[in-house]
Formats: C-alpha cells, structure tokens, sequence
C-alpha cells in the first residue's frame, strides 16, 4: 500500500520542484538587457501562441493515444503495485476485519492522495507562475536559514525520488517473477530491469488516464485480492497469483513480467527530468541530457544517468535477493515524497497561485495529517531495509550539497571580481597593452554588472586584445528551435572594437560554429546593426565607415575562439571544512561536462584560459 501512489508523486514532484524553485538567470551586461528581455518576450509569446494552437488542433483520439501510453510512462509502478503491496505486509493471522480495515485504507488512500491532490491539484503546478510577493515571499527573501530548510526541504525529496527510480525496477520485477514460484517454489530467480525512457504528457491525458483507467482498475483489483484473502487469510504472501485461475496463470504471469519490465522505466523517466531541472538549476554535476523529440522539451534521456541507476538497481537485487526488504524500502520512499510534495504544494498555493489562506489551511491539515501518519508508520521499518533510501539520499544529497557549494563560491568569487567596462576600458589604456589584429570570439557569462574575470587575467598575461573582440555567450532556451531573426543579438559596448554578443540556441538546435558560416553570420548581425548608428548620426559616417572596414578587416585576418577554464586554489588560511568541500567539488567538476555546449572550432583557431580561484 506504501508503494502505491510512486508513480504520481514522480509525476507531481517533478513538477511541484519545478515551480517552486525554478528560477531565470539573466546573466548579460545592462547595455543588453533591453535587447535581450525583448527577445526573449518574443520568443516566449510565440511559443505559447504555438503551443496554444497546437493545444487546439489536439483532437479527442490524439489524447487517448497519450493517455494510453502514459499507462506505462507515467503510471507503470502504480499499475503493478497489485504485485507486492499484500506480500510486503507483515501479516499474522490477519482476520476478515484487519482486510476491511486495509482496504478501506487503499480506497481512501486512492481517492484523496490519487484524485483529489495529485490529479486534480498537484498537476497544474508548472515552473511558468509568477512568484507572488506575499509576506510569506518576502520572509524566504530575508531570511538565509530559511531558504536553507526549504532548500534541505527540496534536495531530500528530489535524492528520494531518484533512489525511488533505483528501487523500482527491483521491485517490480522480483514481484513478477515471484508467479514462478508458485507453480515450482524451489525456483528463485534474479531478473535485470530494463531501462527506457519515453518522456512526458499533457496534463490532460495524464488525468484521463488516472480517472478513467487506473483509479477504477485498482479499486476493483484491490477489492479482488481482498475478497479472496477473506476467504483464504494465510495466502497474503502470495496474494496476487494465488486468486488468479490456474486455466489464465501462465498468461496472467507472462502479461504481469512485462508490465513490470514497462513499469521500471516509468520512475527512470521521473529521474531523467529531475536531474535534468537540478542541473539546469545548477544543483547539480552536469551530465550528458539528450532530448528525444524535437517539438517536446521534457522528453530527456541522459545516459551516464542510465547506466548509474542500472548498476545501482543491479547491487540492490544482489545484496537483498528478496522482495520484503526493498518494499520496505518504497514504504519510506514514497510516504517521504508524499510528504514533501504536500509542505512544496502548500507553499506554491501561497506564493505562486495566490489560493485563500482557508482553502490552504484545509488541504494542508487533510493531507500533511494523513501522510504523516504513513511516515510515522513506515519509520519503524528502517532497520528491516528502511534505511536503502536514506543512504541512498545521504549519497546523492553530499554530491548536490557538494555542487552547490562550490557553484556558489564560485559566482561570489566572480561577483567580486568582476570586470565592468569601466575597468576594461582603463585595462586597455595601459600603454604596455596592445591592440592586435584579427577577431576574436571571447565565450563568457557577461553578469548583469560585468564581465568574467578570467578576461582581467588574459589582458594582464596576455598584455593584448585583438582589435575586434566578441564577448559570446550561449543561451539555451526551453524552445525547440529559435528563428534566424533571434538567433544572435549583438550590441556595441561603448569602447573601440569591442562588442557583445548573445547566441540563443533551442534543445533542437545544432551548435556548429565551425568554418565561415557562423563568423559571417555574427559579423553581418554586427555591420547591420553599426549601420542603423549611419542612419540615426550622419554627422558621423566617417567614424562608422571606419568601424565597418576595421571590422571586415579583422575578420580577413585571423579568427580565433578564446574560453575560459577555471579551478579553485585552496589556500592555508581556507577553513577545513571548505577544504573538504571543495576539493571534493573539484572532483565533481573535473569528472563532469563542460558548462559551454560541444563547439565544433577547429583546433587552430581555439584558446583555452586557465585561471586559479583563491578560496
């Protein structure tokens, strides 16, 4: 019964994290701000206007064939959790009422949690609300300890949901493959789960599906197993085979192995989108995400991710075997998540969603009550397995914990050395710095109020800049494909040869700045733009004319790529535990994928800078 809802809560976590923590990050220069929050508007209402169109081009068949498959992606643990919810129970001689009494706890169980939170509340929670400055948001906005509870808050429940996707292939499949030891008890088999993702729903199919498929096939499923528990109490611990005919055995047992090898992947699915969002969000280390559909942005699959969670499930199959302990283990998981979801959803109704405080309150007493009676129930199974999802969050908690704090350190290091164009500008004046020819193409984060210091270190070693300097930054953005119209924004930044540039780039986009096509691209952004200075100050077209051949002139002479590469220096004067962190940080860093997307430069042209961080 603990495991019951694992597949909603990935579903409704997911996106209960997302709203409350999601966050944009505008990372350019002031003199782009306008330009840059103009294209992004754009992009933003063209999207929704895409997205409300084809909304409305959906007809009825299209979403019952999503809510046919969200059957398996989104509701594949909770459909096989019939398989281990009466053997994981530590019956002793249970009676016609001690079966009453736990389905009575099913039913209400599915109706509240099922219907009411997940399906008709927790799904519209979404990360495009906007945050409502209630005394609540200014009380998270001043107070540290506080953003550090919620933020404690967030982590467990993510690092549960992520050993739920560890737990769930074992679990499923062992209670599969228990049917063959009905037949033949001597038989004790170890089945490897099989890993998929095929991303996520409309919220609409995934309702559907849920109230018209999966709520009344479990209530009548339930209402089977305990009718003939009833009549045969003994036979809990085998309580799903035992009540099916022996004439439909083999075919039931075949049907229910391959719903529990489709089940697996349906928390898999969950944990690709989480990880997906934390690493966004960066909370953590970066790894390989591959989007699988071009028109749906959260159908992710990352790999190294995949074969993590694979040999994880492996060990826990190998050093449990049996089912008892890992369903203990769910028990935890999913009343914590459960748990989780109801203090997040809480917050986004009074922050996000501006709910009146009653309706609120009433939802957070219904719910916060009856799940944490489930959590103050399932504690006592820690020593027999309960303690899985606790090491197993322990684990992922100190790698995002770690991550954190060192993506931390480093933004206050580069706050508080930053370059503005003020000091860039007194660098450049400094007789001994010379102004070399060609274009370079310098790849930074511009900060809202100055430049990457990793460009002071270059000018100072470098005792150069060439006489046509980009500063480039990549921005992803949660479209398919951005339009050639908004592709690159380019601006001049007030001092001689010396400009700004923002590529915007989608998950279905291919970066490929290699050859001719992306210089010419960018330079002909830059010559458009100097030209509307001709029309607007023709007093001044010599200077402009000027600028143009100098910058066709670059480009004629040389093209390089310069980007940055940083690493902290750990100093004595460093606190102990700082050293711990971070050192262990630079572990995490040096292990994971690079912050700037694969550049296909050629190798000629690129320049790696490397710069220490004093801790």
């Amino acid at each position: 019964m603990d495991r019951q809802l694992g597949a909603a809560d990935s579903v409704a976590a997911d996106s209960v994290a997302a709203s409350t923590f999601s966050e944009v990050v505008v990372d350019v220069q002031p003199s782009f701000n306008a330009d840059v929050h103009s294209h992004l508007r754009h992009s933003r209402n063209s999207i929704n206007s895409s997205a409300s169109a084809a909304d409305n081009k959906k007809g009825r068949w299209e979403n019952l064939v999503l809510a046919y498959k969200t059957l398996g992606v989104v509701f594949g643990g909770l459909v096989t959790s019939p398989l281990y919810v009466y053997p994981s129970m530590p019956l002793k001689s249970p009676t016609e009422d001690d079966y009453l009494g736990i389905y009575s706890i099913m039913f209400w169980t599915l109706t509240l949690i099922g219907v009411v939170k997940y399906a008709s509340i927790a799904l519209k929670a979404d990360d495009q609300g906007e945050e409502n400055k209630s005394r609540l948001g200014k009380f998270f906005e001043k107070s540290i300890l506080a953003r550090r509870i919620l933020l404690f808050i967030a982590m467990l429940g993510m690092c549960m949901l992520i050993g739920d996707g560890i737990l769930t292939p074992a679990i499923s499949v062992l209670s599969a493959m228990d049917g063959i030891r009905a037949p033949f008890p001597s038989v004790s088999k170890c089945s490897e789960a099989l890993f998929a993702d095929l991303g996520h729903f409309n919220r609409s199919s995934i309702q559907m599906a849920f109230l018209f498929t999966i709520y009344p096939s479990l209530v009548l499923t339930y209402a089977g197993q305990t009718a003939y528990l009833i009549r045969h109490p003994n036979d809990h611990e085998d309580g799903f085979y035992k009540f099916i005919p022996k004439s439909v055995y083999w075919p039931i047992f075949i049907i229910a192995t391959l719903a529990a090898i489709v089940a697996s992947q349906s928390l898999i699915s969950a944990t690709f989108s989480v990880i997906k969002q934390s690493v966004v969000l960066d909370y953590f280390p970066r790894v390989k995400v591959v989007h699988t559909s071009s028109n749906k942005e959260g159908e992710v699959y990352s790999p190294e991710v995949n074969y993590i969670l694979m040999i994880l499930c492996v060990a826990v199959i190998l050093i449990f075997g049996e089912g008892k302990d890992i369903g203990n283990a769910f028990g935890v998981v999913v009343s914590l998540v459960m748990l989780i979801t109801t203090i997040l959803l809480t917050l986004v109704m009074i922050m996000i969603w501006r709910t009146p405080l009653l309706l609120v309150a009433l939802y957070f007493l219904v719910f916060f009550t009856m799940e944490g009676v489930y959590v103050s129930a399932v504690f006592t199974k820690i020593p027999e397995g309960g303690w899985i999802p606790f090491a197993i969050s322990f684990f992922l908690a100190l790698i995002m914990f770690g991550w954190f704090n060192g993506r931390q350190k480093k933004i206050e290091y580069e706050l508080t050395h930053k370059i503005d164009l003020e000091r860039l500008g007194t660098l450049l004046s400094d007789p001994g710095v010379q102004r070399v020819p060609g274009l370079c193409f310098f790849y930074t984060n511009i900060h809202q109020d100055g430049l990457t210091p990793i460009l002071g270190h270059y000018i100072k070693n470098m005792r150069s800049l060439h006489k046509v300097t980009i500063f480039t930054t990549l921005r992803y953005l949660l479209v398919p494909k951005v339009g050639p119209e908004e592709r690159i924004i380019v601006r001049k930044l007030g001092l001689k040869g010396v400009y700004g540039c923002v590529i915007q780039y989608g998950y279905a986009d291919t970066l490929n700045l290699e050859g001719n096509d992306f210089v010419n691209q960018v330079t002909d952004c830059l010559r458009e733009h100097i030209e509307k200075y001709l029309d607007c100050l023709p007093s001044n077209s010599i200077d402009i004319q000027e600028e143009i051949s100098a910058l066709e002139e670059a480009k004629l002479s040389d093209v390089i790529h310069v980007r940055g590469k940083t690493r902290f220096y750990i100093g004595k004067n460093c606190k102990r535990f700082d050293r711990i962190m971070l050192a262990f940080y630079e572990v995490l860093h040096s292990n994971c994928r690079s912050a700037l997307p694969a550049l296909s430069v050629p190798l000629s042209q690129r320049i790696e800078v490397g710069m220490l961080y004093e801790a």
